[in-house]
């Protein structure tokens, strides 16, 4: 079985709805940004997260040397950050289409990204936009009371009548 991950559909803010601009999210870790933030983040224009990256990483590294830690448990402990940046990494992403305007109007599951946009259009043209809205609560009616069943097992069946009466 296919590996299937969720992609988030972002539309861009009003004014530039063409097709071309939808931007398609994974929920997955991304290798790229645990190995190569400092590049990772720009290439997706991150403007904000780069810049707290580095200042992030740049008061980590001095704390731990001011701490007079060892070049091993510094290293053990940027990694560490590193893989956090790597899962958290396109939830930044989100934040940062978000901030800009885009809305996010569906979630796809999908194998692959190729897949997930064909999914998304494919719905998207055989119905009407999807507009998402907040969820209906209603009351719900009860269901009419099932008849007594036999306990089965070491416990006496229930009697009528008060409880705790003998």
């Amino acid at each position: 079985m296919a590996r299937q991950t969720s992609y988030t559909v972002h539309l861009p803010p009003a004014g530039r709805g063409d097709d071309e601009a939808v931007q398609f999210v994974p929920d997955s870790f991304s290798p790229l940004a645990f190995l190569f933030p400092w590049a990772w983040f720009p290439l997706q224009r991150l403007w904000l997260v780069t810049l707290a990256y580095f200042l992030l990483m740049g008061l980590t590294v001095l704390a731990l040397t001011l701490l007079g830690l060892s070049p091993l448990l510094r290293t053990l402990i940027t990694t560490v950050l590193s893989l956090l940046v790597g899962l958290e990494a396109t939830n930044l992403k989100r934040w940062t289409l978000r901030r800009r305007g885009w809305r996010e109007v569906a979630v796809i599951v999908a194998g692959s990204q190729d897949e997930a946009e064909r999914r998304y259009f494919a719905e998207r043209g055989a119905a009407a936009p999807v507009v998402r809205a907040e969820p209906r609560f209603t009351a719900s009616v009860p269901a009419a009371p099932l008849p007594p069943q036999p306990v089965i097992g070491l416990f006496p069946e229930a009697e009528p009548g008060a409880r705790g009466a003998r």
